[in-house]
């Protein structure tokens, strides 16, 4: 497959028509490494339009420079990637907001994009823009099924690939991959979280509408059917980020991330924990000695680190950088995100009304 093409140069130049053949189409940006392996929508200038319309940014501006490749996503290029994931207009200020998150220097894309580590941008979004987009914040809102969610995500994807050049096996090193890395997007649940909601414990407005970036290395489903207090639900919780092998222990840092259900949020907060104590009690209670890890570890990297806390390695240097966000449908289930490379960010959502 041909891989020798500037992306962002294509996009910016190549041009459909309506009658072009779909399969046809299809191949041509295969062929150039411009797909996520999956049919995309042919961004015709028509349909390009008709995504500008979602916005009244010009199409020429310039919303932020995407590592590793240093490519330019200007308001077009970031139109003509929604249309090849199958967004809707509407979604244009949400995915302009995003694209300003993965180009600030903190968010660090160049280590996102280049690593052996299956790291992908999750979005997590809050505020009133979720019910007038219908992103899903309840019942498998990680999963398929939600137009939003799916073409959202993917279109950040489509991004990396095409504007960033974050190409599988060339730039993009991930050892295996993951799932995520087609699309990862979904509200917070706010109307079941019994505690502030994540954009608003950043100092923000609740009527605000935000993005938020992590470093995602993936999911890890919790159940505890079992757990009626906060103790019983957080023990499991924490001994979910006790796992050897996550980023968040390997690295000893960055900001893990702990999706409460509404079910077990509500066990946990009608014992009278705030976030606060939840984050301080799961990090008292994730520590691993540092006597559990191979020798070779503690010769090695942790041997150079001063990582250990009390003869302890902890998912999270301090208890505040572990995020609690609440989400998802009926059950008690929760999901354990941890992460990497990548400093969680909040990014304001423009209410920009569309063309008319």
């Amino acid at each position: 497959m041909p891989r020798d093409a500037k992306p962002q140069t294509v996009l910016s130049s190549q041009r459909f028509q309506v009658e072009d053949s779909f399969d046809g189409i299809n191949d041509f940006l295969y062929e150039q490494g411009m797909t996520d392996g999956l049919p995309v929508v042919p961004p015709t200038a028509e349909r390009i339009a008709a995504m500008l319309a979602g916005t009244t940014l010009p199409a020429n501006e310039l919303v932020g420079v995407l590592d590793p490749l240093k490519g330019e996503a200007t308001v077009e290029k970031i139109a003509v990637n929604a249309v090849m994931a199958g967004c809707r207009p509407e979604y244009m200020p949400l995915l302009v907001a995003a694209t300003r998150g993965l180009a600030d220097p903190r968010f660090n894309l160049y280590g996102l994009q280049a690593t052996t580590n299956p790291i992908c941008p999750m979005l997590v979004i809050n505020g009133p823009l979720r019910h007038r987009l219908q992103i899903n914040s309840t019942a498998g809102c990680m999963g398929p099924g939600w137009r939003a969610n799916a073409t959202i995500g993917r279109a950040v994807r489509l991004l990396l690939l095409n504007i960033g050049g974050g190409r599988p096996g060339e730039i993009d090193k991930a050892t295996h991959g993951q799932p995520g890395k087609f699309t990862f997007c979904f509200g917070e649940n706010e109307e079941e979280n019994p505690w502030e909601p994540f954009h608003v414990e950043r100092g923000f407005r609740a009527e605000q509408s935000m993005v938020s970036l992590f470093g995602a290395n993936g999911t890890v489903n919790i159940k505890d059917f079992y757990s009626q207090s906060a103790e019983g639900v957080l023990t499991t919780m924490a001994g979910t980020m006790t796992a050897l092998g996550t980023s968040n222990i390997q690295n000893a840092g960055d900001e893990p991330v702990m999706v409460f259900s509404p079910e077990q949020a509500a066990t946990v907060a009608r014992e009278g924990l705030d976030k606060a104590a939840v984050k301080q009690w799961l990090w008292e209670h994730s520590g691993v000695p540092v006597a559990a890890f191979s020798r070779e570890a503690q010769a090695g990297r942790m041997a150079r680190w001063d990582w250990a806390v009390n003869g302890r390695i902890y998912p999270a240097k301090v208890p505040e950088d572990i995020v609690i966000l609440v989400a998802g449908g009926v059950a008690p289930h929760s999901v354990y995100v941890p992460t990497s490379q990548a400093l969680a960010l909040t990014i304001p959502i423009g209410e920009e009304p569309a063309r008319s």
